[in-house]
């Protein structure tokens, strides 16, 4: 049973995670959607010729800030599934905590690679250095997949074998299941699915964070 202190704390926690996830959602999205959709081109980007560099330069500075705060998210996630084996509840952290220094990393070239599209469409001979900055900035997001494909695995496996702070049908949302989801909403065409893709991380871990911070009340 966790002392009061320990109880608020984690609380804290809990929100810092959600509210974390609702300002990179909403400085991703500043930074990357568009109407006319095409995030899922890694080589041109031209979906950026759609974003102001007003947006651009917003949504950059509340990714980056707001990002530390999957930290506290992820520790909430651990302690929430101590119970059910210390070392790989704390695998878990390490693990999700690692994936979003990384995230960190990533959303903040994001920027730099718009501005150089946006250079490139007003004539200026700049494809070489985008091809690196490409190479250099795509590599860091599929570490954060796979990185989000182990600590669902923790997940599903903690919940479902242990005795953890949480009711077993958590086990359902994984970060990897609603990462599939959302992407499944964009690929298969649905209205919502245009404008959950450019956010799907987020979303994806608002919904994780917010059941969980629900859950430990109960």
């Amino acid at each position: 049973m966790m002392s009061t202190n320990s109880s608020r704390l984690l609380t804290l926690a809990g929100i810092a995670g959600c509210l974390g996830a609702i300002l990179v959602g909403i400085g991703e999205f500043s930074l990357q959607f568009t109407p006319n959709g095409g995030l899922e081109d890694a080589t041109n980007y031209l979906f950026f010729n759609d974003v102001s560099p007003e947006r651009l330069s917003f949504g950059h500075f509340l990714a980056v800030l707001a990002a530390p705060l999957y930290i506290a998210g992820y520790w909430h996630l651990s302690k929430q599934l101590e119970p059910a084996g210390p070392k790989q509840s704390k695998a878990f952290f390490l693990i999700g905590a690692y994936a979003f220094a990384i995230g960190t990393a990533w959303i903040s070239q994001r920027f730099f690679i718009a501005t150089t599209v946006h250079e490139i469409t007003n004539g200026t001979n700049l494809s070489d250095l985008l091809a690196t900055f490409s190479e250099h900035n795509e590599p860091f997001v599929n570490v954060l997949r796979v990185a989000m494909l182990i600590v669902s695995v923790l997940w599903i496996k903690l919940i479902l074998t242990g005795k953890t702070y949480l009711p077993k049908w958590m086990a359902i949302f994984s970060p990897i299941a609603l990462l599939a989801v959302m992407f499944a909403l964009y690929f298969f065409k649905t209205p919502i699915g245009i404008y959950v893709l450019p956010v799907a991380m987020n979303a994806a871990h608002f919904i994780v964070f917010a059941l969980a911070l629900i859950a430990s009340k109960q």
